[in-house]
């Protein structure tokens, strides 16, 4: 968790904003949800899943502070758009967006693949940002400013054998990323990225075990093998990618906009 000091800190800067969370249900979005609820701010979170919804908002209701939970699919256009009008009518005109959504795919050769892989990405990663983006922008541009943070991954500053059509999502989103910001910077609105790298947690735990499995190895060797090759020698928190969420958000992120924050442990180096 972050230290009560940063969360001090960030609170006058933070309270009493309404900020919008796609993805924020479950997992990395969630604690991006909680992290924005802890630093004062109204938060809705946007989810596929109405259980994973109604778990969320428990959660996060609990925290204190104005919260919904909305069902929502990003890669529906006019889903986003009524999503997001029910969140200012709940929590007053967005501030801040948190694009979280993702999804992956198997591990295979590109030849294997087929436009149900494409789209199956695409359409979350991509297209699930920008309509992201056309759900919640125009407020903030008539409003004169607003904050938006994607989350994307260090998949999109490599090649990667296996995920050649996942890691082509994330490099189509570091370009709309760059040009979106382009666009709304006239406007006092910021656009931002944060890759991370490994996030430590169940799914990717669960990933090493199957893996170790898979090739008749220790259950530790493949967590062995990929923290080996961060400058670190570790997995990033959940927390770390919630930092660097603050301070783009905070006073310390108000000159930067169209930039990829990596927090990959030394990945990309």
């Amino acid at each position: 968790m972050l230290g009560r000091t940063m969360e001090r800190a960030l609170t006058g800067a933070l309270a009493g904003k309404a900020a919008l969370v796609t993805g924020g249900t479950r997992g990395l979005g969630l604690m991006l949800a909680r992290t924005l609820a802890d630093a004062g701010c109204a938060v809705a979170v946007i989810g596929r899943d109405p259980q994973a919804g109604a778990s969320a908002f428990d959660h996060l209701q609990a925290r204190g502070g104005p919260v919904c939970a909305l069902s929502a699919d990003v890669t529906d256009e006019q889903a986003m758009k009524a999503a997001a009008a029910e969140a200012e009518a709940r929590l007053g005109p967005l501030d801040i967006t948190v694009c979280a959504a993702g999804v992956s795919s198997p591990r295979a050769p590109i030849w294997t693949n087929s436009a149900d892989t494409y789209r199956h990405c695409f359409d979350t990663n991509v297209l699930g940002v920008l309509n992201s983006l056309t759900a919640t922008l125009p407020g903030m541009v008539a409003r004169g400013g607003g904050k938006v943070i994607v989350i994307g991954g260090t998949y999109g500053h490599k090649g990667v054998a296996g995920f050649s059509v996942y890691a082509a999502s994330k490099w189509a989103l570091r370009g709309l990323v760059r040009s979106a910001a382009l666009d709304a910077a006239p406007h006092g609105v910021t656009i931002n990225m944060i890759s991370p790298g490994g996030v430590d947690g169940e799914r990717l735990r669960r990933l090493f075990r199957q893996s170790a499995a898979a090739n008749g190895e220790p259950e530790n060797a493949p967590l062995k093998r990929f923290t080996a090759g961060t400058a670190l020698g570790r997995l990033v928190g959940e927390d770390d990618v919630a930092a660097a969420m603050l301070h783009l958000l905070g006073p310390g992120g108000r000159m930067m906009t169209g930039q990829d924050i990596v927090v990959d442990a030394g990945m990309v180096v």
